[in-house]
C-alpha cells in the first residue's frame, strides 16, 4: 500500500493572500521524493488550510511536511495538530526558515510544539526523502524520531532530550534533479486557483549578512538549474498566461545578475516576453554588482535594487556586509536612469547593531541625493536561526525586542483564532525607542513622497537643477502640519506604529482575543503593514493635498536660490497639471473609465519625460502644445483585473502603490 504524504505551505486568506505564489518549496520536495522513491507514495500539496483539513478527514496522511515561514507557522501547526488527532502515528516533519538553529533553543522549541516529530535544519529535499524511504522500509515513526538522520533534529521519545543527526546536513548539487515542474503540470491546480508562478534557477548566497537566513556557510556554494529546463517551464507558462498582465513572475534567486548563469535565464525571460506578451511584472532580488546588473537590465527589465541597508562603515562591519563604494553607487543610479528608464530601488534597515539616529540620518541624506528613485525602510527583524537572533548578539547590543502580528496573517477556523506573529528590534544600546519612532515617522515621509512613482517627474526636475533632495524631503516633513488631512494620516501612522508592538507574544494574543480588537483586526483597521497601508491612504485619498505640499516646498527651494524664477514657476505649474492626472481615486472607486480631458501646456512635459536625450532639460521643451488625456483599452482591462492580483482589492492596491506599478494603470497623454 502506498504511503500518503501531505505537504503544507499554507496561507492565511482572511484579508487577501500574503504570498500569492505557488508553493515552490514543497513542490520541489514533492518532485524530488517522487524521483527518489518512485510511485510508492501519494503526495498532496496545500496552500489553503480549510481545503487541507477537508481532504485529509478522509484521505488520512502517514507523513505531514510543513514549510515554516514567519507568516504561516502557526497556521501550519494548527492543521498539523488536526491531522495528528486523526492519525496518532502520523509523522510530522517541519522545515523552512522559521525554525530554531541554535541548540540551546531547539529543545524548548520542540517541547512547546509537541505535534512536531522532526525538524529539518536547511534544504529539505534530501532529508525529507530519506525519512520517506525509512518509513517505506517499515520503520516506525517512533524509531525515525529516535534516530534523526543527517540535517535533522528531534526530541528523544523517552528522555525528551534533544538529539541531532550525526552527519553534516546534505544538499543537492544541482536544481536539475526535479526537472521542468511547471511543464509537466505539477502546479496546474494552484495556477488555476489564481496563484502566481514561482521559479528558482539558482539557490544559495556567497554573502554572510547576519540578519539573513542564507548567512550560514551551508548556503555559501550556489547551485543552479540548467537553462534548458527553465525554458521548458517558461514556454509552458508563457502560453498559459499570454497577455495576462496581472500575473507576476516570481523568482526565488537571491542575487539575480551576480552569476554568469543568470544571463541565459534573462534571455529566456526576454524571449518569453517577446513571444507571449508575458511576464510584464517580474519580482526578483537583484545582484549588487553595478556593471553586471546594468548588463542584465539591457536584456530584461525588472526593478533594479542594490540594497545598502546602511552606509555606516562600523555598522557594515557589525553585520558582516560590504557595500560597493558609494561613489560607484551614485554613478550606477545615473546610468540606470539613462540606460533603462526604469526606477531603481534600495533598502535601509532601522536598529542595525551600532547604528545611531545620527548615523542613520547621514546615510538617508546621502541616499536621497544619490539618484535612487525608491527607498524602502524596514524595521530589523529577529528572524529565527539568524546570527542576529543569537543570545550573544541580543545581550551585546541590548536589543529591545517586541512582538507584532505579521500583516494580515490571521484566520478563524472552527471558531479558533490563529495568528502568526513576528519579533522586531525597536531599540538598541545605540538607538533609543524614541529615536526609532522618530525615524519611523521620517520613513513615512520618504516612502510616501520620495518613493512615490507619481511624483517622479518632480524629483527629476529637482535633479536637473541640482537641488538637495534631502532638503526637499525634510522640508516636507516640517510642513506636514500645514496640511491637516495628511498630518492626520501621519499622526495615525505614528500612533499605530507604537500600538502594534507588544512585550510578549502572549500579550499580543490576549489583546486580539478581545472581541472588539479582533473585529478591528478582521476589518483591516489594525494589523496591516503600516507603511504600505498609509502610503495607499495618503496617495489615493489625499493626492491633491500631497501635490500641493510637495510642489509648494519645491517652489520655495527654487525661490530661495534663484532671483528670476518666473519660468521655473511656469514649469512647476505645468508639472502640477500633468501630475494631477495621476490621481487614481475617482477611477478606482467609481470605475469611471470614460475620463477624457484636454490640457494646454507651455512646456511639453510628456515629450520631456520620454526624451532619449539625457542632455535635454524641461526648460528646453518651452513650446505650447495641447494634449488629450484618456484611458487606453489596455489600461481599462488592467484596472478590471486588479483584484485578481492578491484576491483582495485593498491589498492589491497597497502593493501597486508600494512598488510603483500603479503607473501601468494611469490615463495616457496623447498630443493633439
Amino acid at each position: 500500500m502506498k504511503i500518503k504524504i501531505v505537504l503544507l505551505d499554507l496561507n492565511h486568506t482572511t484579508l487577501g493572500v500574503h504570498t500569492n505564489t505557488v508553493p515552490l518549496g514543497i513542490g520541489l520536495i514533492s518532485r524530488y521524493v517522487k524521483e527518489v522513491v518512485g510511485e510508492d507514495v501519494e503526495i498532496k500539496m496545500f496552500k489553503v488550510a480549510e481545503k487541507a483539513m477537508d481532504v485529509c478527514n478522509s484521505w488520512i496522511p502517514d507523513i505531514v511536511g510543513m514549510a515554516q515561514y514567519c507568516w504561516n507557522s502557526e497556521l501550519n501547526l494548527f492543521v498539523a495538530m488536526h491531522l495528528k488527532k486523526i492519525n496518532r502515528d502520523c509523522l510530522v516533519v517541519a522545515g523552512g526558515p522559521d525554525l530554531e538553529l541554535f541548540s540551546s533553543r531547539k529543545k524548548v522549541f520542540l517541547k512547546d510544539r509537541d505535534c512536531i516529530d522532526i525538524c529539518v535544519e536547511f534544504d529539505g529535499e534530501i532529508p525529507f526523502a530519506e525519512i520517506v524511504k525509512r518509513r517505506l522500509s517499515g520503520e516506525s515513526s517512533v524509531s525515525i524520531k529516535a534516530n534523526p538522520g543527517a540535517g535533522t533534529y528531534s526530541l528523544e521519545p523517552q528522555s525528551g532530550e534533544l538529539i541531532q543527526g550525526t552527519k553534516p546536513p546534505p544538499r543537492l548539487t544541482s536544481l536539475d534533479k526535479v526537472g521542468a515542474i511547471y511543464a509537466d503540470g505539477l502546479f496546474d491546480g494552484f495556477l488555476e486557483d489564481g496563484f502566481h508562478p514561482f521559479l528558482q534557477t539558482h539557490r544559495g548566497c556567497p554573502f554572510q549578512c547576519i540578519f539573513c537566513h542564507t548567512s550560514d556557510r551551508y548556503y555559501s556554494k550556489v547551485i543552479f538549474q540548467s537553462p534548458e529546463i527553465f525554458e521548458q517551464d517558461m514556454n509552458y507558462l508563457g502560453k498559459r498566461f499570454t497577455g495576462q498582465d496581472h500575473v507576476t513572475l516570481y523568482l526565488a534567486n537571491t542575487n539575480m545578475s551576480l552569476f554568469k548563469q543568470d544571463f541565459e535565464i534573462a534571455r529566456i525571460i526576454s524571449d518569453t516576453q517577446e513571444k507571449y506578451d508575458w511576464p510584464r511584472m517580474i519580482n526578483v532580488n537583484s545582484g549588487k554588482d553595478p556593471e553586471k546588473l546594468l548588463e542584465m537590465l539591457s536584456i530584461v527589465n525588472f526593478p533594479a535594487s542594490i540594497a545598502l541597508q546602511t552606509n555606516t562603515s562600523a555598522v557594515l562591519q557589525n553585520i558582516k556586509r560590504k557595500n560597493i563604494p558609494f561613489d560607484e553607487y551614485v554613478v550606477f543610479q545615473k546610468d540606470i536612469m539613462l540606460k533603462t528608464k526604469e526606477d531603481s530601488e534600495t533598502e535601509l534597515i532601522l536598529c542595525l547593531p551600532g547604528e545611531t539616529k545620527e548615523t542613520f540620518l547621514k546615510t538617508l541624506r546621502d541616499v536621497l541625493n544619490s539618484g535612487v528613485q525608491n527607498i524602502g525602510i524596514y524595521t530589523l527583524m529577529k528572524l529565527k536561526g539568524t546570527p542576529i537572533s543569537s543570545e550573544e548578539s541580543i545581550a551585546h547590543n541590548k536589543y529591545v525586542v517586541r512582538h507584532r502580528i505579521v500583516p494580515r496573517q490571521f484566520s478563524i477556523i472552527d471558531g479558533i483564532k490563529i495568528m502568526d506573529t513576528e519579533e522586531v528590534i525597536v531599540a538598541t544600546k545605540d538607538m533609543s525607542f524614541d529615536d526609532y519612532i522618530s525615524l519611523r515617522g521620517l520613513s513615512f515621509i520618504v516612502v510616501t513622497f520620495f518613493s512615490s512613482t507619481e511624483l517622479k517627474p518632480l524629483k527629476r526636475f529637482l535633479y536637473e537643477y541640482q537641488m538637495d533632495l534631502a532638503e526637499w524631503v525634510f522640508s516636507i516633513s516640517d510642513r506636514l502640519s500645514d496640511y491637516p488631512e495628511i498630518y492626520k494620516n501621519y499622526k495615525a501612522f505614528l500612533k499605530e506604529t507604537e500600538n502594534e508592538l507588544f512585550l510578549t507574544r502572549e500579550d499580543l494574543i490576549e489583546f486580539y482575543h478581545n472581541t472588539e480588537n479582533f473585529e478591528a483586526l478582521y476589518s483591516g483597521r489594525l494589523g496591516d503593514n503600516l507603511l504600505r497601508k498609509y502610503k495607499l491612504i495618503v496617495l489615493s485619498e489625499n493626492y491633491e493635498s500631497c501635490l500641493r505640499l510637495v510642489v509648494s516646498v519645491a517652489r520655495k527651494i527654487f525661490h530661495d536660490r534663484f532671483e528670476d524664477y518666473e519660468k521655473i514657476d511656469m514649469m512647476l505649474s505645468n508639472l502640477t497639471s500633468y501630475l494631477l492626472t495621476r490621481n487614481m481615486k475617482p477611477f478606482l472607486l467609481e470605475e469611471n473609465y470614460s475620463y477624457h480631458k484636454q490640457f494646454h501646456l507651455n512646456y511639453d512635459v510628456p515629450s520631456w519625460l520620454v526624451s532619449s536625450d539625457p542632455t535635454l532639460l524641461l526648460k528646453d521643451f518651452n513650446r505650447t502644445c495641447n494634449y488629450s488625456v484618456t484611458f487606453t483599452d489596455d489600461s481599462i482591462k488592467r484596472l478590471k483585473n486588479i483584484i485578481k492580483m492578491n484576491k483582495d482589492l485593498t491589498l492589491s492596491l497597497q502593493i501597486l502603490y508600494r512598488d510603483g506599478t500603479i503607473r501601468e494603470y494611469w490615463p495616457q497623454w496623447v498630443k493633439n
